[in-house]
């Protein structure tokens, strides 16, 4: 199922506000030691025996937190437990009698307007608002202090209760309007994003194919390469290594990322890049310097204009996609791993759309031919798990090659 970017943005929202939910609960265990040393020296009149208690069950859920977090389970039920969680402590800990605390009660509905979604703000105000009517009557058991005075139980009650209703009910309306105006101030930002983004891919693309051109061809083989990383990159993200690694934003970086891979043969001379036939050693020499001169040129025209992370990959991309996974590459011999992954998927892509299409210097090979050449590669040129992924994603891309036959050559 593809998620669209308000429901990418929605889940990240929701791992961002899980984990500070979690760090709450871990730091609050360092205020209990602070109640300890204060009852110690009689500054405080909270108990032992209720302290270590709360302290114990504070323990046990911010641990239960941090587990349901590390071991990826569902977002909802983390949401959940978290939110109940922060209830938990606040109104065991204001069900006693020592403890004097106001606001805090609407804490867990503020922090669930940070997940931007009114159904959950108004569950949590709800389950709060039941949590504390109990921790106000059971502090009333007995006596109620507020503001320095002992009063009958009944009418401590009804006069606090009424009052921290009152709040309840502002916070719950305060944060639903606040939750409503984020929502879209968020997504026109989107919008606006979505725009910079559109715009920034035509201006690469443009400058892509000015490349292109002076290499007789169209600018079908950028679209058909970026096409083949995003299909590889997507069919190795199901490959447990690399599940983690290649999120679908990072797919789409790498796939926009992939046109400006041959960027610099814009420096080459027209003598060699046009030429037909094989390339002398000197000429093959100048030829080899276009993945330098693509790095710098990435880096210099467009690190004001991209985001750091695009910027990265582009410049990985150009600088390494002739590297082999043996190391006997250019330009920098790297081996194995230590070429950047983008690379070893543009590498893939790259020799595929060349070996499927009909350049000045050969025919179009076939699917099944232009394959089994990389195959025998397979561990030296190129990357095993590529490779494989690649075998299993033949018959897409055997309806992408179709294209080749629009390349114009002159």
């Amino acid at each position: 199922m593809v998620m669209t970017d308000r429901q990418q943005f929605m889940n990240r929202n929701t791992d961002r506000i899980n984990n500070l939910i979690c760090r709450i609960l871990l730091y609050t265990n360092f205020v209990f030691p602070i109640f300890l040393v204060t009852k110690y020296f009689n500054f405080y009149t909270m108990g032992y025996g209720f302290t270590v208690a709360c302290w114990t069950a504070n323990m046990f859920l911010s641990f239960m937190m941090r587990n349901l977090i590390q071991f990826n389970i569902s977002r909802r039920m983390i949401k959940i437990f978290g939110i109940t969680s922060i209830i938990i402590v606040i109104n065991i800990l204001g069900s006693n009698k020592s403890v004097a605390i106001n606001m805090v009660y609407v804490v867990p509905t503020f922090i669930s307007c940070m997940y931007l979604d009114k159904g959950t703000i108004f569950r949590t105000s709800v389950a709060s608002y039941i949590a504390m009517s109990i921790s106000l009557f059971l502090k009333t058991e007995t006596s109620f202090i507020h503001d320095g005075l002992i009063t009958s139980n009944l009418n401590a009650f009804w006069r606090v209760y009424i009052g921290f209703s009152i709040e309840q009910v502002f916070v719950l309306v305060a944060c639903i309007e606040l939750t409503k105006i984020l929502n879209i101030v968020i997504t026109e930002l989107q919008e606006r994003t979505k725009q910079i983004q559109t715009l920034q891919a035509k201006e690469i693309l443009t400058f892509a194919n000015i490349v292109e051109a002076r290499d007789k061809f169209s600018g079908e083989h950028i679209k058909r390469t970026s096409m083949y990383v995003r299909l590889l990159s997507e069919e190795l993200s199901h490959m447990q290594k690399y599940s983690e690694v290649l999120t679908p934003e990072i797919i789409d970086l790498f796939a926009n990322a992939a046109p400006l891979h041959d960027l610099g043969k814009i420096e080459v001379p027209d003598s060699i890049l046009k030429k037909e036939g094989r390339l002398t050693e000197e000429e093959y020499e100048v030829m080899k310097k276009h993945s330098e001169t693509g790095y710098l040129m990435i880096n210099r025209y467009l690190a004001d204009i991209v985001d750091q992370e695009f910027l990265m990959y582009s410049e990985q991309m150009a600088l390494h996609h002739h590297e082999r996974y043996d190391g006997t590459g250019y330009p920098q011999g790297l081996e194995g791993e230590s070429i950047p992954l983008c690379a070893r998927i543009m590498a893939v892509a790259d020799v595929l759309d060349a070996l499927l299409s009909k350049r000045q210097y050969k025919e179009s090979f076939s699917l099944e031919k232009a394959f089994d050449i990389m195959k025998k590669a397979r561990g030296y040129q190129f990357d095993p798990d590529v490779i494989d992924c690649l075998e299993r994603i033949l018959p897409t891309v055997e309806s992408i090659a179709g294209c080749a036959e629009l390349e114009i050559i002159d």
